[in-house]
C-alpha cells in the first residue's frame, strides 16, 4: 500500500543507500531525467514488481531496487542470499516448465488483467470523477502499476533464459563457441512494434494514392500537415483514417514511458511525420518481411540438414521452436506495458490535473507531474494554490535535465554479471581506441554500413533522420521502431544484445552495434562513420 508518510524518503537515493549498493543509472530503459509523478509510480512498481516476478521465476537475483537521484533513475541489483547453486537449479526447473507455455501466459495476463484495466482507465475519462474521488483513482493506479511491472518482468526476464538455452542447445548440436548466431534463427516474427510500423506503412500507400494528400505531404512542414489536411475533403478523410489507426496503435509517448509527454493520440502529428518518410523511401513491409521470414526458415533448415537424428538434435529443434512462439513477446510487452500503460495513465491525471485547475490550485493540468504522488494526494484532499512550488519543481527539473550526473555510485559488486542481465542491459565498460579513431560495443546484428551520423534524443529528432543515415542514441524505445525502416545502422550508448535495439536491428537487418557507453560523447551530427554490426565497432571515418 501507499506509504504517504515516508514515501519519498523511500524513493530518494541517500548516502546510506550508497554506501550499501551499487548504482547504474539506468540510461537502457530511462535515460532522461523523470518527472516527479512518474518517478513516483515507476520506481516502487519496478522494486516491488522484480521482487516478486524474481521469486515466481527462482532467478538468482532477489530484486532490482530502484531509487531516483537528480530526477533521475538509478537500480541497484540486490543479489539473492541463499544458495546460489540450489537456486540456479530451481530457476532452471522453473523456466523449463514454463517454456511451451510463455505466450500463452503472456496473452492470458493481457487479456485478463492489463486490458480490462485500461478499458476502467478510459471509463473514468468517459464518466468524469470529482476530486474527492481522484485519490482513491491515483490510489489505485499506483497498486496496479506494481502489479503490471511484476508481469512485466515474470513474461520478460525468461527471454534471456530462452536465449541462453538455445545457445546451449546450438553448442551442443554443432560444437560452434559462436552461439549468439542462435538469434539470427529467431529473426521475422511479427510482433505489436511491427505490426504499428506496418500499419503506418500501409498509411503511406493510401496518402500515396490520393493526389490532394500526396500533394500536401510534399509540400507542407510536418508541423503543419494537420490544419493543411483538414481543407480538403480528401485530406479530412486520410486524417480520420490516421486518427483511427492512432485509437489501436498510438497509445505510446514518445519518450516511451515519461506522463509528461503527449501520447500519439493526442497528437497525430507524430504518426504523419513518420508516414511522411515512408513515402519518401522504397520499401515495401510486406515484401521485407516475407523475405526475413525466409531467410530465417532457410537458416534453420540448412543447419538442421547437416546434423543426423540425435537427442541434441531434437532437443534443439524443440527449444527453438518454444522461443520462436514467444520471441515477440518482447515487443508486445512493450506495446501494452511499457508504452500503452504510462500513456493511459497521463489520459486520466490529466483529468486529475483539470480539477486541481478549477480548484485553482495549479494553472494546468499537467503541472502535476512535478509533484511526487504523496504531495499530490494530499492536494487533492486539500487543495490550495501551489503555483510557486510548480515553478520551482519545473526549474530543477530542468536543470536536472542539463546536469553531468555520475554513472554509478557505490562498489561495484565483485561476482561476475549474471549472462541475462548482461544479454539486456550490456554491462562491459567502454573499449575507446584513440589511434584507430574507433569505439567497441555489443555486436547485435551483423553488417557493415557507412553513413552519416543522425543524432536522436527524442521523437523531436526523427525529421533529422534520412535514408541511409546511422541512428545513434543513448538506447532506442518502442515508438522508435519506425526509424528502423529508414537507418541504415544503430548505434547506442546503452543495452546489449537482447536489448530492444537488438532485437528490432536484427528484423530489419542493419548493422548494429551496442552498449558503447560513449556514442552520442564521441559523434555528432554529420560525423561520417562506418559500423561493423558483426564485430561490434565503429570507426569515425569523417569528423563534421
Amino acid at each position: 500500500m501507499l506509504n504517504i508518510e515516508n514515501f519519498r524518503s523511500e524513493l530518494m537515493l541517500n548516502e546510506e543507500d550508497k554506501q550499501n549498493g551499487f548504482w547504474f543509472l539506468d540510461e537502457l530503459h530511462l535515460p532522461g531525467s523523470l518527472t516527479p509523478l512518474f518517478a513516483s509510480y515507476m520506481a516502487p512498481a519496478v522494486t516491488e514488481g522484480t521482487k516478486k516476478a524474481y521469486e515466481t521465476l527462482k532467478l538468482p537475483i532477489h530484486q532490482f531496487q530502484i531509487k531516483i537521484s537528480d530526477s533521475h533513475y538509478y537500480q541497484n541489483t540486490v543479489s539473492y542470499q541463499g544458495d546460489i547453486a540450489k537456486r540456479l537449479e530451481e530457476n532452471a526447473t522453473a523456466i523449463e516448465a514454463l517454456l511451451p507455455n510463455l505466450s500463452d501466459i503472456f496473452w492470458n495476463y493481457m487479456n485478463q488483467e492489463l486490458i480490462p484495466y485500461f478499458t476502467t482507465l478510459d471509463q473514468y475519462r468517459k464518466n468524469g470523477f470529482t476530486l474527492a474521488e481522484a485519490k482513491g483513482i491515483l490510489i489505485e493506479l499506483f497498486e496496479f502499476f506494481k502489479r503490471a511491472w511484476e508481469i512485466h518482468f515474470e513474461v520478460v526476464m525468461p527471454r534471456g533464459s530462452v536465449g541462453l538455452l538455445l545457445e546451449d542447445a546450438y553448442k551442443n548440436l554443432t560444437g560452434d563457441t559462436n552461439t549468439t548466431y542462435v538469434y539470427d534463427l529467431l529473426e521475422g516474427v511479427m510482433n505489436k512494434s511491427l505490426e504499428t510500423d506496418r500499419v503506418l506503412w500501409n498509411l503511406a500507400k493510401v496518402a500515396m494514392a490520393s493526389p490532394e494528400v500526396s500533394s500536401c505531404f510534399a509540400s507542407v512542414p510536418n508541423e503543419d500537415l494537420v490544419t493543411e489536411l483538414t481543407v480538403s475533403p480528401a485530406g479530412q478523410t486520410f486524417l480520420d483514417q490516421v486518427q483511427d489507426t492512432l485509437e489501436i496503435y498510438g497509445w505510446r509517448i514518445a519518450n516511451s514511458h515519461e506522463f509528461s509527454d503527449e501520447t500519439w493520440v493526442e497528437n497525430p502529428e507524430y504518426a504523419l511525420a513518420v508516414i511522411s518518410e515512408y513515402m519518401k523511401k522504397d520499401f515495401d513491409f510486406d515484401e521485407e518481411f516475407a523475405r526475413v521470414v525466409a531467410e530465417r526458415e532457410h537458416k534453420v533448415s540448412a543447419l538442421l540438414e547437416k546434423y543426423p537424428e540425435s537427442e541434441a538434435k531434437a532437443r534443439f529443434k524443440q527449444i527453438h521452436d518454444w522461443a520462436l512462439a514467444y520471441w515477440g513477446v518482447d515487443e508486445d510487452h512493450h506495446f501494452y506495458i511499457d508504452a500503452m500503460l504510462p500513456a493511459k495513465a497521463r489520459m486520466v491525471l490529466l483529468e486529475v490535473g483539470a480539477l486541481l485547475v478549477e480548484a485553482k490550485a495549479i494553472e494546468k493540468n499537467s503541472d502535476i507531474f512535478f509533484l511526487y504522488l504523496d504531495e499530490l494526494v494530499e492536494l487533492v484532499n486539500n487543495p490550495r494554490d501551489i503555483t510557486t512550488k510548480i515553478v520551482e519543481r519545473k526549474a530543477v527539473h530542468e536543470q536536472n535535465s542539463k546536469k553531468d550526473i555520475p554513472q554509478t555510485y557505490g562498489v561495484p559488486p565483485q561476482e561476475e554479471v549474471a549472462p541475462v542481465i548482461e544479454r539486456i542491459f550490456g554491462t562491459r565498460a567502454a573499449e575507446v581506441d584513440e589511434q584507430e579513431k574507433s569505439f567497441k560495443g555489443y555486436a547485435a546484428s551483423k553488417g557493415v554500413h557507412t553513413g552519416t551520423v543522425k543524432i536522436v534524443r527524442d521523437q523531436n529528432d526523427f525529421s533529422k533522420v534520412q535514408k541511409g543515415d546511422v541512428l545513434v542514441c543513448k538506447t532506442t524505445l518502442p515508438p522508435w521502431t519506425v526509424l528502423f525502416s529508414i537507418s541504415g545502422a544503430v548505434v547506442t550508448d546503452a543495452g546489449g544484445i537482447l536489448s530492444h535495439a537488438g532485437t528490432v536491428a536484427r528484423e530489419y537487418k542493419l548493422p548494429a552495434v551496442l552498449g558503447t557507453k560513449v556514442a552520442t560523447q564521441m559523434l555528432q551530427d554529420g560525423d561520417i562513420v562506418r559500423v561493423d554490426g558483426t564485430n561490434g565497432v565503429v570507426y569515425i571515418v569523417k569528423e563534421k
